[in-house]
């Protein structure tokens, strides 16, 4: 009996904008801003729900903004994730929709990837995915996107399906 080999030819890219940060919390600059107390619960909960339906990313690609660094910390340990499987890119942070698009084609060969970031171009990029995604992506909203493409680099508007949106009020 021979196993056959089959690649597969999707993907899935879920979009997680960072928890609740603390605007109170003296920080020098909107980059070094943390999470306020809110947002340290609200990580573990997604997190939960992440495992509930048994979609855990293979990889964590965040902004190495405060509250970005804060919310994948925390969202690698509830998944068991090790450091390995956490990148940081400057280029995230304040990112346009195109830049984004740039990140995502420019990602390792794995099935799975999360992306951690911030509105309002992590909506948008939603959007240029995925027709039915929200307009407005709520602090810690998971937004789960499956892909029909081999590879990051072949992604186009409009190419991804809906598989879940979820966020901690709802």
């Amino acid at each position: 009996m021979t196993e056959e080999y089959v690649e597969s030819n999707m993907k899935k890219l879920t979009l997680i904008r960072h928890a609740k940060s603390d605007w109170s919390s003296g920080a020098a600059s909107d980059f070094e801003r943390p999470l306020n107390r809110r947002g340290n619960k609200a990580v573990p909960l997604m997190a939960g729900r992440i495992l509930e339906r048994g979609s855990v990313p293979d990889l964590l690609v965040s902004s190495p903004a405060q509250r970005a660094v804060e919310t994948t910390v925390l969202l690698a340990h509830e998944l068991d994730l090790p450091q390995e499987q956490l990148i940081y890119r400057r280029d995230i942070y304040e990112a346009t929709p195109a830049t984004l698009v740039d990140v995502v084609r420019q990602l390792p060969d794995v099935e799975h990837i999360a992306l951690i970031g911030h509105n309002p171009g992590l909506s948008e990029l939603g959007r240029w995915l995925c027709a039915q995604a929200p307009e407005w992506l709520p602090t810690c909203a998971v937004l789960e996107l499956e892909l029909a493409v081999a590879d990051w680099s072949t992604v186009a508007p409009g190419g991804a399906d809906l598989l879940c949106y979820d966020y901690p009020k709802k």
